[in-house]
């Protein structure tokens, strides 16, 4: 359903105050960043209530407020699986490594994720691969520019087409002055706004918003059979084929966090004392922002029509909301859509300006990565791939993909299924060597690559006569088993490995003194 002139109006409206605070919001990024460390990751730059509605927000991105729920539009309840399971996964994995990561990260000013798992293993050589491999973000950032092409088109009236052009602009306004400092003052801002739609959605489910009968079970008797709360699994959905592969998706996402844009936030923190409540904090935030999957059931009881699923949220306001509110709701997850984007390309940038130029290619040519005028260069290196990631992001999705969710997890589950095991395990047990490492990073891509990346591409469908189904069409559960892997190839191979040196383990994880601005280490 098209969005009536008078949420058009209100939209367009809404859309201007929205560039005017990203644009202030911008120019006082611009004004905290004098280096490139302050541009790659805000260190210390903020308390633990603003990071954790940042990190919480990036987490949810465009598949939570759009694509879940237009899951749930199509499957029915079967989709609160993912809901309500997929944030328990991230947020447990997040508890495992938010610490050391910043411990060991501002002890060696890692700039990133894979310049974090460089510096802890002293290994160029993972750095550089795991570099490689967070190019998969692309898929990530190209999933967050189709929903707010969508948001345009549903709220504004903007073709698709010309929204993910306008969706690129926006965050342009700010990413290219103001790097993480702009990054995550926006998405704190638009993770309050965020928790308070979903609160809103819920509302509408338990009253029966629109319905005749109000209530959850008007809801209820309104779905088709297979979509209704007592209908669990469905073989021939290869998301909820069955429970094991339910499993997987929460063992999938354990590994979640270690997405370069959701570990670089832990650098922002002013110190590990205040990590304990930035994580309480992220979690509750973070697991009841996915109960906007509600929505997605509430729109397909009230028999919503409509062609593309992920829109389901968007036609829901305009269908059974004031134009005024509608509009306001519409512009509102358009802003958190973009505040998940803004930070996946920062971490992309990094990989560019930090992880293969400053700290590969310079010391190749035997130059020294901490000089001045290499972080300067640097800094210009971040900001030209902030403008080029992000076009190229937009101009790759001209035609949108379906169910963005999947759609996103193609990069996803590649870096989760290399990451997980020299991210986790080394975490976990400080003498984890950079073999072993190499081991589960290796293992663990490799058998996501065979049993989901090959199937895709369309190479094959089975292996020595097995089908690969439902993981060769199921991201999730292919990224459960990448994990386990990574994990358990890292784990392994330390015991078959001479483990890192005893200097090397206290160079990287031995205490010292805590600073006094709280801006980085203190002893714990």
């Amino acid at each position: 359903m098209a969005a009536t002139g008078a949420v058009v109006t209100y939209g367009w409206a809404f859309l201007v105050a929205y560039v005017v605070l990203i644009l202030g919001l911008g120019y006082w990024g611009w004004k905290q960043t004098n280096s490139q460390d302050d541009y790659a990751t805000a260190r210390g730059g903020f308390g633990f209530l603003v990071l954790a509605l940042a990190y919480a927000t990036t987490v949810a991105s465009g598949s939570t407020f759009l694509g879940i729920p237009g899951m749930a539009y199509d499957m029915g309840f079967k989709a609160g699986y993912y809901a309500l399971i997929y944030p328990i996964g991230i947020y447990l994995g997040m508890m495992v490594v938010a610490r050391i990561t910043k411990k060991v990260g501002d002890r060696f000013n890692s700039q990133s994720v894979p310049d974090f798992l460089g510096d802890r293993y002293q290994s160029p050589l993972l750095r550089l691969l795991a570099a490689l491999i967070a190019l998969f973000l692309l898929f990530y950032i190209m999933a967050q520019i189709v929903s707010a092409g969508w948001m345009f088109d549903a709220i504004l009236g903007v073709p698709y087409e010309v929204g993910i052009w306008l969706a690129g602009g926006l965050l342009l306004l700010y990413l290219v002055a103001g790097g993480s400092h702009a990054d995550i003052i926006t998405d704190a801002v638009q993770g309050a706004i965020m928790l308070a739609i979903t609160a809103l959605i819920v509302v509408m489910f338990v009253t029966g918003y629109g319905l005749d009968a109000g209530g959850m079970g008007a809801v209820n008797a309104q779905l088709d059979a297979n979509q209704s709360w007592d209908t669990h699994t469905n073989y021939e959905n290869p998301i909820f084929a069955n429970w094991w592969v339910i499993f997987l998706l929460f063992v999938g996402h354990i590994g979640f966090t270690a997405q370069p844009h959701l570990g670089n936030k832990f650098f922002a923190i002013k110190g590990t004392q205040y990590i304990k409540k930035f994580m309480i904090i992220a979690a509750i935030v973070g697991m009841a922002m996915p109960l906007m999957f509600l929505g997605g059931v509430l729109g397909a009881a009230e028999g919503i029509d409509i062609a593309d699923p992920d829109a389901i949220i968007p036609v829901l306001f305009i269908e059974t909301m004031p134009a005024i509110v509608a509009a306001f709701l519409g512009v509102a997850i358009l802003s958190a859509i973009i505040s998940t984007a803004d930070g996946i390309i920062i971490s992309v940038a990094q990989i560019f300006a930090n992880d293969l130029y400053r700290k590969t290619y310079v010391p190749w040519k035997g130059g020294d990565p901490d000089s001045p005028e290499v972080g300067q260069r640097a800094l210009w290196i971040s900001r030209v791939a902030t403008v080029v990631v992000t076009i190229a992001a937009v101009a790759a999705v001209t035609v949108p993909p379906q169910y963005l969710s999947v759609f996103m997890w193609i990069g996803i589950g590649g870096i989760i299924s290399a990451y997980s095991g020299p991210y986790f395990i080394g975490s976990i047990e400080e003498s984890t060597s950079a073999k072993a490492a190499l081991v589960g990073f290796v293992a663990g891509f490799s058998v996501y690559a065979i049993i989901h990346l090959g199937p895709q591409a369309g190479l094959y469908d089975s292996l020595l006569g097995f089908s690969l189904y439902p993981y060769s069409e199921n991201p999730y559960a292919s990224t459960g088993i990448g994990f386990i892997v990574s994990c358990l190839g890292t784990f392994g191979a330390n015991r078959f490995t001479e483990p890192l040196p005893a200097a090397q383990v206290q160079e990287v994880f031995g205490r010292q003194e805590a600073s006094t601005d709280g801006g980085r280490e203190e002893t714990e």
